[in-house]
């Protein structure tokens, strides 16, 4: 019944891409458990059902988070071998190697994710399936822009002819100038990411120094009903502006 619903392949996709062993039933589990669990600590904590009901839906999201996390760590250490992967591929290609040989040699000589992913499509093609195929699986198996960039050059100059390993040098070279240019932004931008940080982080340590230096003045809103309610419009609000900050902080290339 899950499988046909379009969430749960998203949900599937990730945990796939993400490289962990689990289920989707089997993250829900946790994620309920997760959400039940907070929202029993808070309850003891705080007279508030509307609290706890925000406390368990912010710990249920954890474990999709964890998840998240380790896909983009995944993602991002493929990207930063890809270069070196288009490399080994170039030299094979131009000292007499066949397409499929190349793939082999990555999946055997690169570290993981890459040989994992190139092994998976080496099997793939060895097993009957056509290069072009293999392939698109593989980019939608590993979602990144680079390696679409690639694929879709490999699969111009195999219908069109061409030197393979010229080809994949220029994608190397381009793959590199990207980085470089990434490399310059987060040095020009260092400032005004720690002054987002700075930002972010000042309201809740204003509260806790306060909270310390003169308990009694922000007693009313850990112990009364209608602080809780502030403290949940101040984290609600907090949130929003840090994923706000977050989004302006990205510069794609």
């Amino acid at each position: 019944m899950l499988s046909k619903i379009e969430f749960v392949k998203w949900i599937k996709q990730m945990i796939d891409q993400s490289d962990l062993q689990l289920t989707v039933m089997r993250l829900f589990m946790f994620c309920g458990l997760a959400g039940l669990l907070g929202m029993m600590a808070v309850s003891m904590l705080a007279d508030s059902f509307l609290a706890a009901i925000l406390a368990g839906i912010v710990t249920a999201i954890l474990p999709m988070l964890h998840v998240l996390w380790k896909r983009k760590k995944r993602l991002d250490k493929f990207l930063t071998d890809l270069p070196d992967t288009l490399e080994l591929m170039s030299r094979a290609l131009a000292s007499g190697h066949a397409f499929t040989e190349a793939l082999h040699m990555i999946s055997k000589e690169m570290p993981d994710p890459i040989a994992t992913e190139f092994r998976r499509t080496y099997e793939e093609q060895n097993l009957g399936l056509s290069v072009k195929i293999a392939l698109e699986n593989l980019v939608e198996r590993v979602p990144v822009l680079d390696l679409k960039i690639c694929v879709t050059a490999i699969m111009i100059q195999r219908e069109t002819g061409g030197n393979l390993a010229e080809v994949l040098e220029k994608v190397v070279r381009t793959i590199r100038d990207r980085f470089k240019i990434l490399e310059d932004l987060n040095t020009l931008t260092t400032s005004s990411r720690m002054s987002a940080n700075v930002l972010c982080a000042m309201p809740a340590f204003i509260a806790l120094m306060v909270s310390y230096i003169n308990p009694t003045y922000m007693r009313v809103l850990w112990t009364e009903p209608l602080g809780h309610k502030m403290l949940m419009v101040a984290a609600v609000l907090q949130i929003t502006g840090m994923i706000v900050i977050r989004r302006i902080m990205q510069i794609k290339i």
